[in-house]
């Protein structure tokens, strides 16, 4: 039990030693991190900086060098009662090592009513006039001949719109929806002799352009009101950006993570036919090979860092009721293999098996296997250069 205590305690103690996140220091003038020209590949860090009381929103994205679309973006969004002049944004341990990064930070001011009523016109008389030079007519026929490509080219204007805005409140923008698309529809398969009929060619073009006048303020109409809950919020609109560029993470070393901790085993046996259990806990010792790449929950976790396979071996023989030793033949001491993860960078849970056989055993087709749970302190030892 002392050991045990002992054994947590000092689990405690590294995971709160930890916890220390690295700061990274902007410079909007100088477009450069300050105190670190690197930024760390497996740890959170903060990037922090100096910004007007007006800046009510920043965000952070980060792309590979060279590349067009960000491969991460993380926000800062600025409570009513903060009136400092600094923001600061954490950024989780997902990067890349020995990899570089752009980071483009933007910086955000609230829009005025006057200026969400600019948008909102502006943004009418676009989808107007994307909608009105999708019509055709040919004196006969009039209508839109591929609803669906017009939808979707509808969807990028409304995006490019509103690519320089951000939702404080982050309410997001639903437009269009699929009613936009139904009405767009109902356009290829009006029945247009109806609309023509009795009238001249003369007429007929009035018509049309009636119609289509009609029409045309009819989608415009629909599509502007699923706009208007966006515009109708707490909007920001893009104040200053600045891009670092090439930015170097850490050099990874080359490491191997060993374990010491606590596994736990159950070990049953017959006893004057009766089948007695024996669980306790056995401290052992071992290493891990991570998996080759991040997980997809790994790079979004802070609680979660690597999973791999962990072997090693407990340091004294396992007993069942009886008091009969059980050991891994040749080793003179169990062995085992699993899986698991790590938490805070030094905790490893592992899941797995001890493969083992009485003391003395000699055929291996005797061995047992029982399952394991295991808890232990990992560290990286080894160091190197990981290319």
């Amino acid at each position: 039990m002392r050991l045990l205590v002992l054994f947590f305690a000092l689990l405690f103690a590294l995971v709160h030693s930890s916890a220390q996140d690295r700061m990274v220091k902007l410079d909007f003038e100088a477009a450069a991190f300050l105190n670190n020209p690197k930024v760390p590949f497996d740890q959170p860090f903060v990037i922090e900086g100096e910004v007007d009381q007006a800046v009510a929103f920043v965000a952070v994205n980060i792309y590979y060098e060279n590349t067009q679309r960000p491969a991460h973006r993380f926000t800062w969004n600025r409570d009513d009662r903060n009136q400092s002049s600094t923001f600061s944004i954490q950024i989780p341990g997902v990067l890349r090592s020995n990899t570089k990064y752009d980071f483009e930070v933007i910086t955000y001011t609230r829009m005025t009513t006057a200026q969400k009523t600019d948008l909102k016109n502006n943004l009418r008389q676009r989808i107007a006039f994307f909608i009105y030079n999708n019509y055709r007519y040919d004196g006969k026929n009039i209508g839109i001949t591929n609803p669906t490509k017009v939808f979707n080219g509808l969807a990028q204007l409304i995006e490019d719109a509103l690519a320089l805005v951000e939702s404080k409140n982050n309410i997001p923008c639903e437009a269009p929806s699929p009613l936009v698309l139904d009405e767009l529809k109902k356009q290829r398969n009006y029945r247009f002799n109806t609309l023509f009929k009795r009238s001249k060619k003369q007429d007929r073009d009035e018509v049309a352009n009636t119609f289509v006048d009609k029409q045309v303020n009819l989608i415009t109409d629909l599509a502007l009101s699923e706009v208007m809950p966006y515009i109708n919020a707490d909007l920001v609109q893009h104040h200053r950006r600045v891009k670092v560029l090439a930015v170097s993470t850490d050099r990874e070393p080359f490491t191997l993570p060993i374990n010491a901790g606590m596994y736990a085993w159950n070990k049953s046996t017959s006893i004057g036919n009766v089948t007695v259990r024996n669980t306790n806990f056995t401290p052992g010792i071992g290493f891990t090979i991570p998996f080759s790449g991040r997980s997809t929950l790994a790079s979004k976790s802070r609680l979660l860092d690597s999973f791999g396979y962990s072997m090693g071996v407990l340091i004294e023989p396992i007993r069942d009721a009886s008091g009969q030793e059980f050991i891994t033949p040749r080793l003179n001491i169990p062995a085992y293999a699993g899986v698991g993860f790590r938490l805070f960078k030094v905790i490893r849970m592992n899941a797995g098996a001890l493969i083992v056989g009485e003391r003395g055993l000699q055929d291996f087709n005797q061995l047992t296997i029982l399952p394991t749970l295991g808890l232990a302190v990992e560290l990286n030892v080894w160091a190197g250069i990981k290319k």
